[in-house]
């Protein structure tokens, strides 16, 4: 191989490489909350989130029972602590699979029903 042709092949790597990273920077990373017991009042939402280091772009798969639940994202609004999801909810996710960018900073959800909420169901997300 001649070195015009080595030299070639190096930087298309390169280029291939950055693009992966960049690829990954811009799309993020995709969570199932709750991993395989999902989003319902059984699963322990908190001890799920503990260690993973979410950022702005990630992705978080909602998947429940959609006659049973739903999940209302709450931003950065206060009612998180007390599971009062109104009157300005941000969103509301009724499919029984939802997908939900984070945005940078506090990101809040709870399921409109107050009873599951205060079970638990309930998740916060500091995204960087």
């Amino acid at each position: 191989m001649s070195i015009g042709m080595s030299k070639l092949l190096v930087i298309g790597i390169s280029l291939f490489v950055c693009l992966l990273l960049q690829c990954e920077e811009i799309y993020g990373k995709e969570y199932l909350v709750g991993d395989d017991k999902r989003w319902n009042p059984d699963t322990n939402l908190s001890s799920w989130a503990e260690g993973k280091k979410f950022k702005a772009g990630d992705v978080l798969n909602f998947q429940y029972t959609s006659h049973l639940f739903d999940v209302v994202a709450l931003g950065n609004y206060p009612g998180y602590e007390a599971c009062d999801p109104y009157p300005v909810p941000k969103e509301i996710y009724s499919s029984g699979n939802d997908y939900v960018v984070l945005e940078k900073g506090t990101n809040s959800f709870v399921p409109a029903d107050v009873s599951y909420c205060k079970r638990g169901m309930k998740l916060q997300i500091e995204a960087e």
